[in-house]
């Protein structure tokens, strides 16, 4: 069966896009085949950052012909008082194409059979084609030229084929042919490919390896080849190099070894960050003068030589703003963050620092001092030298400035983890409280004044915070109190002179990391995950450990069904009675129940039997007893009974939530 081929060539994409897009745009592609009713086989991507190629086998060459139902005028004026055909008939079988004859009467009105032909496959992707590369979306786009369209880089060709002939169209002025491209420098001119086999065939004799795999193995074997010392080779640094070249080679490059005397993550992060070479290690795990850098073409002694003279500018300037910060402490720069604005109804840098150091002491308390040390020079070495050439290396910095002044290990620890909880562990308080605080005067901040995420908008980064204080709660595995701490937050501010709306920040913040669960633990059936969380019965969003724990409790349980039914019974009688304005008694006697399987409900509860040992004697109290009396001090007692069962059931959520099949 015939072959689709697909390839869009492009100005070079973002290394971060290119994986996903390919894949979007398989995905674009085979949805609408299926809802063009266009049977295909297996589809397979290759991608580069030039190119995006999609083929799909096994392509039917038309679509199936289809009968389709067609609703006529009514009855009532599709024929006259003779039973003679109108002409409001008349024109609407004109109009399809068939008889008077041939309609049917149903209902009120007439209807008609009709034979829809479906339309050859070449046809139809005339018009998939483009619709499937406009549907694409990127994080960032742009226009061109005089293009209207936006893209995330400028359109250059596109190679159509279904078995074996162009599939014509027009994508701002850039006509889909035959022809692809090899590597820019080296193959620049145009080759014809009219099946995968070819193109693939033909690319790779032109220096481009489509297969991000066969790119991502010759990086780390040839990576590794190139030194005899060990290259430091992150996945997300390969997964860039991938993704930045179409034809990778390896090439050993040197610096002056008078840049070691930076700070090691200077160093990292020059090489790695912001220039993509793989960093060198020696035997004894020390960082050499060497790097790794992957190219895409060019000679190699002048690719090195570039290298070097990059890497060793940027070195540079890191090491002129090095040595001017060796000259002031942390103390100078804390006090130059008095100068610095975190957000303009906020107040200053210094400002929040004060507010860093009390919500840090608080908690963790048993570490108060160092806490509060590390919460109150967090954000000192924004005014550092080195933080204003190399943002990247915010918190890091701090933390290498203090352990060279002498400071305790802890505090160190938090400066340079602050922003990477996945550096942080449950043994080190300091760094899990210096985390916390600052996520928590974030949301105060930001919520108080009314500064909502919505939609795909949130450039406050406020989502992120509620998903990271919900996992450093994990972490800890214990609950930290985020609701507490938020009003502590807000205390902090408004003594400081900044007015902010409490209940609103509360409120937002509630409903922002309610939303996260979702997101976080998405193998959880979302009815357990609402029970787990059990907002309508007093549970918050912002008990992280409860949350987690409650679904484990709750997941258990369920999978007895008539605990389920019973579970709930509680609960529905209690909300039934509150909309009532029915209230329980406050204190539960027994004698007042009038029920001898109320009073042997009662004994169990006071027993302390778990949930499933509690359906028999629930279910007989129920069934046996009317709730709502008459006399309004049994009808107490029996409510505060009810609610006595629900409180214990309830541990484990809410069970209104949870669906029982069948």
């Amino acid at each position: 069966m015939p072959e689709l081929l697909f390839e869009l060539g492009c100005e070079e994409l973002p290394a971060h896009a290119v994986a996903s897009t390919v894949q979007q745009l398989r995905a674009q592609i085979t949805e609408r085949l299926t809802a063009a009713n266009i049977a295909y086989g297996d589809s397979q991507v290759f991608a580069t950052p030039r190119r995006l190629i999609v083929s799909v086998a096994g392509v039917e060459e038309r679509q199936p012909d289809q009968q389709k139902e067609v609703r006529g005028p009514a009855v009532k004026a599709a024929y006259g008082a003779d039973g003679a055909p109108s002409g409001a008939l008349q024109g609407f079988c004109r109009s399809q194409g068939v008889a008077a004859e041939s309609v049917r009467v149903e209902g009120d009105y007439v209807w008609i059979l009709k034979e829809i032909a479906g339309r050859p496959t070449h046809d139809v992707l005339m018009e998939l084609l483009p619709d499937s590369v406009r549907a694409l979306t990127f994080d960032k786009t742009m226009r061109w030229g005089s293009a209207r369209m936006r893209f995330a880089r400028p359109i250059r060709w596109m190679l159509a084929a279904f078995d074996g002939a162009v599939v014509p169209f027009d994508i701002e002025g850039v006509a889909s042919g035959l022809q692809s491209r090899g590597h820019r420098f080296e193959y620049p001119e145009e080759f014809e490919a009219t099946s995968l086999e070819q193109l693939l065939r033909e690319l790779r004799a032109r220096n481009v390896e489509p297969d991000a795999e066969v790119r991502r193995s010759r990086i780390v074997d040839g990576a590794r080849a190139v030194t005899q010392n060990q290259p430091e080779m992150t996945e997300a640094l390969i997964e860039e190099n991938v993704y930045l070249t179409e034809w990778p080679q390896a090439l050993l490059g040197e610096f002056l070894p008078g840049y070691l005397e930076l700070p090691e993550p200077v160093l990292v992060t020059a090489m790695a960050k912001h220039e993509r070479f793989f960093p060198v290690r020696g035997a004894d795990g020390a960082l050499t003068n060497h790097f790794v850098s992957i190219r895409n073409g060019g000679d190699e002694a002048t690719v090195r030589r570039g290298n070097a003279w990059v890497l060793s500018a940027r070195f540079n300037d890191a090491k002129f703003f090095f040595d001017e910060d060796r000259r002031r402490t942390m103390e100078d720069f804390l006090a130059a963050t008095e100068r610095m604005t975190f957000q303009e109804k906020l107040g200053s840098v210094r400002a929040r620092a004060d507010r860093l150091a009390s919500l840090c002491a608080e908690i963790a308390p048993n570490h108060a001092d160092t806490s509060r040390q590390a919460g109150l020079f967090a954000k000192a070495d924004l005014a550092s030298g080195l933080v204003s050439e190399l943002a990247s290396l915010q918190g890091i910095v701090g933390g290498v400035y203090a352990e060279r002044a002498g400071w305790p290990a802890e505090v160190c620890h938090a400066l340079r983890t602050q922003y990477d909880l996945g550096k942080v562990t449950a043994d080190q308080p300091v760094s899990l409280a210096l985390f916390v605080a600052d996520q928590v005067d974030k949301l105060a901040g930001y919520l108080g004044q009314g500064l909502v995420p919505s939609g795909s908008s949130d450039p406050y980064g406020l989502r992120r915070a509620a998903t990271v204080l919900i996992e450093a709660e994990w972490l800890a595995s214990r609950s930290l109190g985020l609701h507490g701490l938020l009003e502590s937050a807000l205390k902090l501010y408004r003594s400081q002179g900044v007015e902010l709306d409490s209940d609103k920040a509360i409120a937002k913040t509630e409903e922002i990391m309610a939303s996260r669960y979702g997101v976080l633990m998405p193998e959880a059936r979302y009815d357990l995950l609402e029970a787990a969380m059990g907002l309508e019965v007093g549970y918050s969003a912002m008990d992280a450990h409860g949350i987690r724990e409650r679904l484990a409790k709750v997941t258990a349980l369920a999978q007895d069904p008539l605990l389920v039914q019973t579970a709930s019974r509680p609960l529905n009688i209690l909300s039934a009675a509150k909309k009532k304005g029915i209230e329980p008694t406050a204190t539960l006697v027994v004698s007042d129940l009038e029920s001898e399987p109320g009073a042997d409900l009662a004994t169990k509860l006071r027993e302390g039997v778990g949930p499933q040992e509690l359906v028999q004697p629930i279910n007989a109290f129920f069934d046996q007893t009317m709730i709502m009396a008459e006399d309004e001090r049994v009808r107490g007692a029996r409510l505060a009974l009810v609610a006595e069962v629900a409180q214990v059931l309830t541990q484990a959520g809410d069970w209104t939530k949870i669906v029982v099949d069948g």
